[in-house]
């Protein structure tokens, strides 16, 4: 029986271990942005936005409307990350191999969901509009089918950069008799997890003898683990003997002590954001990686940055996050008669595979 798996970020500590004895999974939570799991799934994201940037100037070349591209950023800032650190042992030498992934559907995937068919729509629909929100809804592997995003995420293989026997990407895999068993329910599909993806890859390297069981597994993830993936985990230790620890980033410290840092003058909240009281960086790991992620996002694949044009109009004209266009009093109007802005983004039909 096949089994559909998908994948999330994760980070293993640098202490070389001996192969476990004994299968042990631990989770730890990560608040306070004081080590480098940060930076290293910063790292991660980077080799994503750059194979995404590089698959947009292959593919996509047109103009597209602003919705497109908010939601590419959406997309992208939002999907979990993971990246794992499988470190054993072999012929008496010590070895790691890095394994990294993001959540969700292949990039190619994402993309065509993204920019082919029709606009998708910007505000909810009214009860009475004769529109169909789930005919209306992006694509996913769901509706591709597992082998075929199994095939897609192998085809994109061409559009990443740097992986090699030691950094490895986790790919969306079938295996045959796996110990790992994702859940799905209504609107997620835990087999597209990062770190599903990240374990159903090392049960493959083990069962293919590139690597041996037994060694030890650390990392980190962008969120919180899902019950599916934790269940993973432990299946995959029992089979295998690996010692696991998951260091998963949470969104906020507990309040009592974000209450405390800014008792003590060394931080203070800005619109909700825990930042140090000089420099106004943020403190937490998640708001770090958060910002940063969407520094990639706007760096690479942003109508600006790739140079493209909306609508006749070079994008830099606008605001990356469209605001409602002014419309000016009515004393200022040469006719009342045309006193509101034109909005080129209502009203005109999508052109053809916008």
């Amino acid at each position: 029986m096949h089994r559909f798996f998908r994948s999330v970020p994760f980070y293993l500590f640098a202490t070389v271990c001996q192969p476990a004895k004994a299968g042990a999974v631990v989770f730890d939570t990560i608040g306070l942005d004081e080590g480098n799991a940060a930076a290293l799934l910063e790292a991660t994201s980077q080799r994503y936005v750059d194979a995404m940037q590089k698959l947009l100037f292959e593919k996509y070349r047109g103009e597209h409307r602003a919705i497109r591209w908010e939601l590419l950023e959406t997309s992208l800032s939002d999907a979990k990350l993971a990246r794992f650190e499988y470190r054993y042992i072999r012929n008496g030498i010590s070895a790691v191999r890095v394994y990294h992934a993001m959540s969700g559907d292949p990039l190619s995937v994402l993309a065509k969901s993204l920019f082919e068919g029709p606009t998708p729509g910007s505000t909810p629909t009214s009860p009475l509009s004769d529109i169909d929100e789930w005919d209306a809804r992006l694509a996913t592997a769901a509706d591709t089918g597992a082998e075929e995003a199994v095939l897609r995420d192998a085809e994109d293989e061409v559009y990443f950069a740097g992986f090699d026997a030691v950094d490895v990407r986790a790919r969306v895999l079938l295996l045959d008799d796996s110990v790992l068993t994702p859940f799905s329910v209504p609107g997620e599909q835990g087999a597209l997890d990062a770190e599903m993806k990240i374990l159903q890859t090392i049960e493959q390297d083990i069962v293919s003898g590139t690597i041996p069981a037994g060694g030890s597994l650390q990392g980190f993830v962008s969120s919180m683990a899902c019950s599916s993936c934790r269940l993973g985990m432990r299946s995959l230790s029992a089979a295998h003997g690996l010692d696991i620890r998951l260091s998963q980033f949470y969104s906020s410290l507990p309040v009592a002590e974000e209450e405390a840092a800014v008792a003590a003058g060394s931080a203070r909240l800005r619109a909700g954001v825990l930042v140090d009281a000089s420099s106004g960086k943020p403190l937490v790991a998640n708001d770090v990686l958060t910002a940063a992620r969407k520094a990639q996002i706007r760096q690479a694949l942003s109508p600006t940055s790739m140079d493209r044009s909306f609508r006749g109009m070079l994008w830099r004209q606008r605001s990356f996050r469209l605001m409602p266009p002014r419309l000016p009093p009515v004393s200022e109007a040469p006719d009342a008669r045309q006193s509101y802005l034109k909005n080129p983004d209502i009203g005109e039909p999508p052109p053809p595979q916008c």
